[in-house]
């Protein structure tokens, strides 16, 4: 009895461990592995823009560019269509955040009310 007693509290005593440590730093709003200040302030993402998306041809997307954040990355994709003089699409543009020089997630800045 003791020893199914010791048994369910190491049970729950791992899996209160294992939620623990899968919930640290992620971010939900995002699907991210990192929390939310990191992702939305702080990260460096690499920009891309995709030119004619409603041709929907990969093919298209073009870097143009980096960012810390992503009011910052989207302030890049969105002043590039202007340049270009193509009609704004919150669509065309991805936020690869990079790390060590790798990509590690892709993400789009949310509406207002995720900040």
């Amino acid at each position: 009895m003791h020893n199914q007693k010791l048994s369910k509290n190491r049970v729950m005593a791992m899996s209160a461990l294992i939620l623990v440590l899968t919930s640290c730093g992620k971010c939900e709003e995002y699907a991210s592995e990192y929390s939310c200040d990191y992702v939305i302030k702080e990260a460096t993402y690499d920009v891309y823009y995709w030119h004619n998306l409603e041709d929907d041809n990969e093919a298209d997307n073009e870097f143009i560019g980096s960012s810390i954040g992503l009011e910052a990355c989207k302030n890049l994709a969105m002043n590039h269509a202007y340049a270009i003089k193509e009609e704004w699409n919150d669509r065309a543009y991805v936020c690869g955040l990079i790390e060590d020089g790798n990509l590690m997630e892709k993400h789009r800045l949310l509406p207002q009310g995720y900040n």
